[in-house]
């Protein structure tokens, strides 16, 4: 699996040529909640930057709690995707994520199929088209994960006024230790309002607050976020 992974990553980047489009920056969060389960218990600094040519792109996405120390959370993940359009019926998405915590103490060199530092994902995601724009993605651990964890997604965008405000669902359907639950249940509730807040006539900042809900956990969170991209 390390020779595969270190094989794909060397294929993708020699294929970055000087027609890929570059992107990179940060998000800072008050919390980092995803997929309902709180990450970190600390305001959230997650750094990325990516290389995308046509719909392909690969990039790396980080987080890492703050104040920081030698054991505050830290999540360091590699990814790599394809996203194409259908006409009239939507869009889709390909993705592939590498999950590496550095927090754990496992060395990124562990690639063991069972208690390594990765942890790997493929998932699907797919988005409706102008007339319906909801959302629907799905997600399963191929690597590292004994139950071979799943979790599945539908999201409904609303406009209101100059805000967007989406409402949505997660839930796993099957016991997942990874996502903490002995049992398929929902684990995620959320609606979300986002804006982006013009600096200038070229820059603004995208804003959002969720109020996120994880049923499984009665547990809930209210999370503020803004988004510096370049």
């Amino acid at each position: 699996m390390k020779r595969n992974f270190i094989i794909l990553m060397l294929v993708l980047l020699t294929g970055i040529s000087s027609f890929a489009q570059v992107k990179f920056g940060s998000d800072i969060y008050s919390r980092y909640v995803w997929r309902g389960l709180d990450l970190g218990d600390a305001p959230a600094f997650q750094p990325s930057f990516s290389f995308a040519i046509g719909g392909f792109s690969i990039g790396a996405w980080g987080s890492y709690a703050f104040p920081t120390s030698l054991k505050t959370y830290a999540e360091n993940d590699l990814y790599a995707s394809y996203a194409f359009s259908t006409e009239g019926v939507g869009s889709f998405t390909l993705l592939f994520t590498d999950y590496y915590f550095p927090s754990s103490g496992i060395k990124f060199s562990d690639f063991e199929k069972n208690g390594g530092a990765h942890t790997m994902e493929a998932g699907v995601i797919y988005s409706g088209p102008e007339n319906f724009p909801i959302s629907l993605s799905a997600y399963l651990n191929v690597h590292n994960d004994p139950d071979n964890s799943s979790y599945i997604q539908v999201g409904y965008p609303i406009t209101v006024n100059d805000a967007t405000v989406t409402l949505a669902a997660g839930f796993v359907p099957s016991k997942s230790t990874y996502y903490l639950t002995n049992k398929g249940t929902i684990i995620n509730l959320s609606i979300t309002a986002a804006k982006s807040i013009a600096i200038t006539d070229k820059f603004s900042i995208p804003i959002n607050v969720s109020y996120i809900a994880n049923p499984a956990l009665d547990v809930t969170y209210l999370v503020f976020g803004a988004s510096f991209t370049f």
